[in-house]
């Protein structure tokens, strides 16, 4: 059983003030971001020839691990640029953050130079980065696009929201902690605690609030904001190695709750380091909540993905459809240019240039510029549908990282981590291994099916269908395969059942948000694949096309009816 170790900003601010009591002044002999594995590795130098050099620190930023090691001495080869006599000045977490800094200090680094190392322990998103002059990304351990963040080499670092909550700087007075929670109702204080106490998680939430989130009277909300305070600002640093089950987390001090085996420790490191050791020692297999993880980051990635891509998308609509209105509009200014059924022209653009244009030498030119237009206007509603599937992958992104922050704290029952784990990680074993593709029904009863990915589409085109199948993708895009399932060979299914089927073929596809889409279709004997050809990649014969607009609201119909 893995061990993923549950940070929040209270043990982070207080990990953050022992590694600068421990690392302040050190020299820096190397820092790896490992991107395959996950971690990073800070090796230091001995201030002096004859002493040895400090423990190095080794981050398993990986969703189920979280450990912070020793790093083992070992040759340096490569990692980020750091100046020859890099030392580390600081290192500190902001308030109520779930951020570790490393500030660096090199009199000679040159150009491009890491000055920052920063590690970000936010939920669902562990990562590490190398940050230059003007805080630019130098080196980043997992490239992402998040909630308007982008993390990627060169571009200028964006440190998440910061936290709204009170608290942060000094302790809460009584007035205010009255004001906050009197008027919530108990088993709904734990909760209102979390949204607005700095430093409270799902890990010391109910140990402040004891009997307060149970008790209707206001005599029990004093001794819970005492406890508060002692926590998180007067009381004493006692690391602790808490066992919560059956998984061990360092933690700042004793949490009641608690159990056997749990055990003190000289230093969070120490906390640390046995809690790595713990965990190598368990059995290796994943436990329900590890696999839980893993399927959740997986469909978080997914969501920013696609949320990335949208983006994308909406800003290339925007670019083209004024780039067809320029042309229609020259078009129209200069008629007179265009011979009858010429198929292409060069007109002047109103820069002073010439333009190139490609025509249907069977409209009339008038015509071609309202097919440019049409074409434009085709692109606007496109990009106008993107916010609303933006907003709706933002919804589902909250959805997850909630998801993320429960197992992680222990608060799902086994039945939500059944459900949350991947398929063919249940313990019905029986069920097989998962299909390559998703079932719908059209509204005549057929069986539609559609690839997961470009492996998964080889699979369901060759493996899972019929000769007599009818096999459909969106033209010249990347995307889905489909197979609308019909098995009699002297006829085409209904049209009406083929266009149903292009939806989805279109929806699935990086078309998914253009007005309408050309969808290429025919049976699934007459699909070949090439030899040492890449995945997905197919090439169809004997193809029709139908032109169909993407619509949500049918593909769902189509799982209902399924």
């Amino acid at each position: 059983m893995s061990n993923a170790i549950r940070y929040d900003a209270l043990l982070i601010r207080d990990l953050a003030d022992e590694l600068n009591r421990a690392l302040k002044g050190v020299r820096l002999d190397a820092v790896l971001l490992e991107r395959e594995s996950l971690r990073v590795t800070i090796h230091t130098r001995a201030r002096r020839r004859s002493a040895p050099p400090p423990p190095g620190l080794l981050w398993q930023l990986h969703p189920t691990a979280g450990h912070l090691t020793p790093a083992a001495r070992e040759a340096t080869r490569g990692g980020i640029a750091l100046g020859a006599s890099t030392t580390i000045a600081r290192v500190h977490a902001p308030p109520d953050e779930r951020i570790i800094i490393f500030e660096l200090e090199a009199p000679d680094a040159p150009a491009g130079a890491a000055r920052r190392i920063v590690i970000e322990l936010i939920t669902n998103q562990w990562n590490a980065l190398a940050l230059g002059a003007e805080d630019r990304i130098t080196a980043v351990l997992r490239e992402r696009e998040t909630r308007g963040r982008v993390l990627r080499a060169g571009r200028v670092y964006q440190p998440p929201a910061r936290s709204p909550r009170i608290g942060a700087a000094e302790p809460i007075d009584s007035t205010t902690w009255r004001d906050q929670l009197g008027s919530i109702p108990p088993g709904e204080r734990l909760a209102a605690l979390l949204r607005f106490a700095a430093y409270t998680s799902p890990l010391n939430a109910a140990h402040i609030l004891g009997s307060a989130d149970v008790d209707p009277g206001s005599d029990a909300l004093e001794p819970s904001r005492e406890r508060y305070e002692q926590m998180i600002w007067t009381g004493p640093r006692a690391p602790v190695l808490l066992r919560l089950g059956e998984h061990w987390q360092p933690y700042s001090q004793m949490l009641p709750g608690a159990g056997a085996g749990t055990a003190d420790v000289d230093s969070l490191l120490d906390a640390f380091r046995l809690a790595a050791e713990y965990c190598a020692a368990a059995p290796a297999e994943s436990s329900a909540a590890d696999r839980a993880l893993e399927a959740l980051q997986q469909r978080l990635e997914s969501i920013e993905r696609r949320a990335s891509r949208l983006r994308e998308e909406q800003a290339g609509s925007s670019v083209e459809a004024a780039q067809l209105r320029q042309h229609a509009d020259l078009l129209l200014a200069q008629l007179h240019r265009v011979e009858r059924g010429a198929t292409h022209v060069s007109l002047d653009d109103f820069a002073g240039g010439a333009i190139d244009l490609e025509l249907d030498g069977a409209q009339s030119a008038a015509d071609n510029a309202s097919r440019l237009y049409d074409s434009a206007r085709r692109r606007d509603r496109a990009s106008a549908r993107i916010p609303g599937l933006l907003k709706a992958g933002a919804k589902e992104r909250a959805r997850i990282e909630q998801l993320i922050e429960r197992v992680r704290a222990g608060a799902c029952t086994a039945e939500e981590l059944q459900k949350i784990q991947p398929q063919g990680h249940g313990t019905d074993r029986a069920a097989g291994p998962a299909l390559p593709y998703r079932e719908y029904r059209t509204s005549g009863g057929l069986e539609v099916r559609v690839g997961r990915g470009s492996r998964a589409n080889d699979e369901l085109t060759f493996r899972h269908s019929r000769p007599s199948d009818v096999w459909l993708h969106a033209r010249d895009v990347a995307g889905a395969h489909v197979i609308l399932r019909w098995d009699r060979n002297e006829e085409n299914p209904p049209a009406a059942a083929i266009a149903e089927a292009a939806v989805l073929a279109a929806l699935h596809s990086r078309a998914r948000t253009s007005g309408t889409v050309a969808v290429d279709w025919t049976r699934r004997k007459h699909v070949r694949k090439p030899r040492k050809s890449a995945p997905g990649l197919v090439i169809p014969e004997r193809v029709r096309t139908v032109f169909v607009e993407p619509d949500a609201a049918l593909e769902e119909k189509m799982r209902a009816e399924r």
